[in-house]
Order: structure tokens, then C-alpha cells, then sequence
């Protein structure tokens, strides 16, 4: 199985080439990024639609839970790919939701990346990507929003500076 681990040196030579650069780009270190977390999704293996499954990276993988409704408290990553029904919280967590994922839960993370059905408010410390077979229902908060061609977002966005965004995590 391939490696999905990111090394601090990936970002740090990533950083010395935006330097280099003579106009400031976001839009390519943000790919690269949702591309190495696209990586360790597609890399994921599940067990069981009803196990959650920690990797050696670890994410947590929650393929489905069945039964009634939860909370899910986690650190670092969480992928869901079936149904959940809750409330989803981590202060420095980053969430990713791929297109087979129905999620009903109110959503508090440092970075959401959805690409499936949400209904609920998401709160983002830092980030909230909707990716392009998103469909939210719910209002947003977050100091930085991605919507892509295609995704579906019913509600209101509210973008927040960074240092708010902080502050609500951390509570």
C-alpha cells in the first residue's frame, strides 16, 4: 500500500516556491493541498458499513453508523462515505465528506471539505470546501468558503475573521 503520510517538507518546499513566484497564486497550493487529502481518501480502506477503522495516518473512517443519533468527537481526520446522523465536533479536526456520504448532524471543525448531502449548519475555524456533488442544507460560517460548479447550497453563509473563527473553535 502506498504511503499517505504528508511530511513537513512537502509544505516547506511548497512555501519556497510561492516565494519565488512573482504574483502570489492561491489557487494552486490549495489544490495541491485538497489533492494529497484527496490521496489519502482514495488510499482508504473500509472494513464493514458499520466499523470505524483508524489507519496508521490516524484518520477515522466511518463507512456508516447505524442506529440512532450520536456525536462524533474526533482529532485529526475524519472521513465519512455513508450515513450519519448527530452532531460532528473537533477544534483542530478536518472533516471529509465524500459524494456516497448523507450526513443530518450540526458540523463544528477547522476544515470541512463535503462533497456529498449535509443537512445542518457547519461552523470552519479555517476552511469550508463544497465540492461539486455537494448538497448542503444549512447555514455556513467560516472566514474562507469554496464553492465548486455543481455543488447545491441552501441556506446563509456567514464569513467570519480568522481570529473569530478561533475563538468558536476553541469554545
Amino acid at each position: 500500500m502506498e504511503s499517505c503520510a504528508t511530511k513537513p517538507s512537502d509544505f516547506a518546499d511548497l512555501a519556497v516556491e510561492e516565494s519565488r513566484a512573482l504574483s502570489f497564486d492561491t489557487r494552486a497550493p490549495f489544490e495541491q493541498w485538497l489533492q494529497l487529502l484527496g490521496t489519502r481518501q482514495a488510499s482508504s480502506e473500509l472494513t464493514s458499513s458499520t466499523d470505524t477503522d483508524t489507519d496508521n495516518s490516524g484518520a477515522i473512517h466511518i463507512e456508516s453508523f447505524a442506529g440512532s443519533e450520536c456525536e462524533v468527537v474526533f482529532e485529526g481526520l475524519l472521513h465519512v462515505d455513508g450515513r450519519l446522523k448527530g452532531n460532528i465536533r473537533s477544534s483542530n479536526g478536518t472533516l471529509v465528506m465524500t459524494e456516497q456520504g448523507k450526513v443530518e448532524a450540526d458540523v463544528a471543525v477547522r476544515v470541512a471539505l463535503i462533497d456529498g448531502h449535509l443537512e445542518g449548519n457547519i461552523m470552519a475555524s479555517e476552511h469550508i470546501v463544497l465540492d461539486s456533488n455537494a448538497r448542503v442544507a444549512g447555514n455556513i460560517h467560516t472566514p474562507s468558503l469554496s464553492i465548486r460548479d455543481g455543488a447545491v447550497f441552501e441556506g446563509h453563509s456567514f464569513l467570519l475573521d480568522k481570529a473569530a473563527g478561533k475563538v468558536l473553535s476553541e469554545s
